[in-house]
C-alpha cells in the first residue's frame, strides 16, 4: 500500500468505553471496511485528558453514553473545554430518541447505536471530511485576518494620507496620517458626518468628474482645510477603489501628501535667490559708487585748498564727514556680501562692526542701544561670510524681540574649553526683549520652526547652529519669558575654537565661567536670568 493510501485509511480513534469486547468488535469492523485503526480506550476523565493535549491528536472520538465513572456527555464537555475541533460521535447501546437528540444538541456530530454499525463507517468518513473542510476554512479565515491586520497596520503607518469615501463624498475611512495632517479626531472622521467638501471645497467637483468620466486624474496640488481653519498645501491623487461594483455603490480612494515642507523649502530657495541677487546688486552698486565718490573726494580736497569763509569751511567739513560715512557704508556692504570660500584669519570685532553698520537704520528706528564689551581675543581661522551671517541672524532676532528703547549687549572674551582642551573665543549676544518660554526654546533650533508667522522661514537659527557646528563650536541659549512679576530676555552664547595656537589663557576665562555671559539680572539688562 502506498503512503497516500496508508494516510487516508489510518484512523486514530479515542474510544471512551468500559467494555473491552465492544472495543474489539469495533476495531474488527473498521478493519473489515479498509481502515487501519489506532485505537486508544479510556474509561475516565483523567485517562482521556492527556490525549487531548499531546502532539498526536485523535482523528475522531467515539464515546459510550453511560460508563460506571464517566459518560459520553461528560467526555463531550471535556472536548469543548479544550477548544479542539475533533469529530465526536456518541456510540452507545439502545437509548431513547430523546437522549440521542440531547446529545446532538450538546454538540455531538452524530449518534450511532452499537446495534447499527452499518452507519458507523459512512459517519466517520463524513465527519473526517467535514473536519478537514472546517480546519481549512479556519486556516483561511485566520490567514485572511492576519493579512487584513498587516494591511491595516501598513496603511495606518503610512506617512501618506489615505481617505476612502462613497460616491456622495461621505468619508468612510481615514488613516492616521490624515488625522495628523488635518487635525481631525477618530470620532469626527468615522462618525460619517464628515464629507470631502469639509476638507476642501474643490474635492466634490473632482469626485463628480471622476464618476462621470470613470478616468482617474493625474496627481494635482490642492489646498486642504485644517480643523483649526488654516490652509494645508497638499498633493492629491484620486481614483476608484473598486472597479467591479455598480456605479451607485462605488467607493473612491484619495491619497493626500503633505507639501508643507516642500513649499517652505521652495520659498526658502526663492528668498535665498532673492538675497543672492540683492547681494550681488548691492555689491555691484557699491563698487560703482566708489568711482564718483573718489571724484567727489578729490573735488572737496581741491576746494579745501582755496580761501574759504569760516561758514564755508564748516559746511565743507560736514560734507567731508558725510562723504566718509557714505564711503564706509559702501565698503561695509562690499565686505558683507563677499563671502570667503576658504577659511581665513578673521577679526571677529570687525565682523560685529560690519553687521552693526548694516543694521544701524533698524537700531536707530527702534531706538535700541548697543553696548559693546569687546576684549582681546586669540586669532580665529574661519569662514568670515558664514560667521557674519550668524551674527546678522542673532542680532536681527534680538532687534525683533526688543521693544522700543531696549538694549542689546554684545560681548567677546578669550576662553578655554577645558572639557575638550580647546582655546577659542566666546561671543555673547543678550537682549532685554520679550524672551521665550521653555516650549519655544526647546524647538528654536529646529528647521522651519518660527515664532514670526508668515514673515519668518524658521531657518535662521537652524542655519546658524549648522554654521557653528561646521566650525566645531557650540551655541547655547538661555531665555525667560516676560511675565507680570519678572522681566524677560534672551542670551545666546557662541564658542568658536581657534585653530592657531593662542597665547596662554588663564583658567579665569573658562568656557563655563559665569562672568563670560551677560546675565539678565545685570542692572543694564533690567531683568533676571
Amino acid at each position: 500500500m502506498c503512503a497516500a493510501n496508508l494516510n487516508s485509511t489510518r484512523l486514530r480513534i479515542l474510544l471512551v468505553e468500559d467494555n473491552p469486547d465492544d472495543a474489539l468488535l469495533l476495531e474488527r469492523h473498521l478493519r473489515h471496511h479498509g481502515f487501519v485503526p489506532e485505537m486508544i480506550r479510556v474509561e475516565t476523565e483523567a485517562e482521556m485528558l492527556p490525549h487531548l493535549g499531546g502532539p498526536d491528536l485523535p482523528d475522531i472520538i467515539l464515546a459510550d453514553y453511560n460508563l460506571p465513572s464517566f459518560s459520553g456527555p461528560a467526555a463531550l464537555r471535556l472536548l469543548h473545554s479544550t477548544g479542539l475541533d475533533i469529530p465526536f460521535i456518541m456510540f452507545s447501546g439502545a437509548v431513547s430518541e430523546e437522549t440521542a437528540v440531547h446529545a446532538m444538541r450538546s454538540g455531538a456530530h452524530d449518534y450511532i447505536s452499537k446495534q447499527n454499525l452499518a452507519r458507523l463507517v459512512p459517519a466517520i468518513e463524513r465527519e473526517r471530511n467535514e473536519a478537514v473542510t472546517r480546519r481549512n476554512r479556519l486556516a483561511a479565515e485566520r490567514a485572511l485576518k492576519a493579512s487584513e491586520a498587516r494591511f491595516r497596520s501598513l496603511v495606518e503607518a503610512l506617512p501618506l494620507g489615505l481617505l476612502i469615501s462613497d460616491a456622495t463624498g461621505r468619508i468612510l475611512y481615514a488613516n492616521r496620517a490624515v488625522e495628523r495632517l488635518l487635525g481631525y479626531t477618530d470620532a469626527e472622521l468615522f462618525s460619517g458626518a464628515l464629507a470631502l467638501g469639509d476638507i476642501s471645497s474643490s474635492l466634490p467637483e473632482f469626485l463628480k468628474r471622476l464618476i462621470a468620466t470613470g478616468i482617474a486624474f493625474e496627481p494635482f496640488e490642492l489646498a486642504c482645510r485644517h480643523v483649526n481653519g488654516h490652509s494645508v498645501e497638499t498633493l492629491i491623487g484620486i481614483s476608484f477603489l473598486d472597479s467591479d461594483t455598480i456605479q451607485g455603490g462605488r467607493q473612491v480612494v484619495i491619497f493626500v501628501a503633505d507639501l508643507t515642507l516642500q513649499k517652505k523649502s521652495e520659498e526658502v530657495i526663492r528668498r535665498t535667490e532673492k538675497l543672492a541677487v540683492a547681494g550681488r546688486f548691492a555689491a555691484s552698486i557699491s563698487h560703482e559708487i566708489n568711482n564718483p565718490l573718489e571724484a567727489i573726494t578729490n573735488c572737496l580736497y581741491l576746494v579745501s585748498q582755496a580761501e574759504l569763509t569760516p561758514d564755508a569751511r564748516h559746511y565743507l567739513d560736514l560734507a567731508q564727514k558725510e562723504l566718509n560715512r557714505v564711503s564706509q557704508i559702501t565698503v561695509q556692504t562690499l565686505r558683507f556680501y563677499r563671502s570667503s570660500t576658504r577659511p581665513t584669519h578673521v577679526d571677529v570685532h570687525d565682523l560685529i562692526e560690519t553687521v552693526l553698520t548694516l543694521l544701524d537704520s533698524r537700531l536707530r528706528q527702534s531706538e535700541i542701544s548697543i553696548t559693546r564689551d569687546l576684549r582681546s581675543q586669540p586669532p580665529l581661522l574661519a569662514h568670515d561670510g558664514e560667521l557674519r551671517q550668524v551674527l546678522a541672524n542673532l542680532i536681527g532676532n534680538a532687534i525683533d524681540a526688543v521693544p522700543r528703547g531696549g538694549q542689546i549687549v554684545i560681548r567677546s572674551r578669550a576662553a578655554h574649553d577645558w572639557s575638550q582642551g580647546r582655546h577659542g573665543i566666546i561671543l555673547t549676544i543678550a537682549d532685554n526683549g520679550t524672551g521665550m518660554d521653555s516650549q519655544v526654546s526647546n524647538h528654536i533650533f529646529e528647521p522651519f520652526f518660527s515664532t514670526k508667522g508668515i514673515t519668518g522661514t524658521g531657518l535662521g537659527l537652524w542655519i546658524s547652529r549648522e554654521i557653528v557646528n561646521k566650525h566645531r563650536g557650540s551655541i547655547r541659549l538661555r531665555s525667560r519669558r516676560t511675565s507680570a512679576e519678572l522681566c524677560g530676555g534672551t542670551v545666546f552664547r557662541i564658542f568658536i575654537p581657534a585653530h592657531d595656537e593662542p597665547a596662554a589663557i588663564s583658567k579665569e576665562s573658562n568656557l563655563d565661567a559665569p562672568s563670560i555671559s551677560p546675565r539678565l539680572d545685570d542692572p543694564t539688562m533690567a531683568a533676571a536670568l
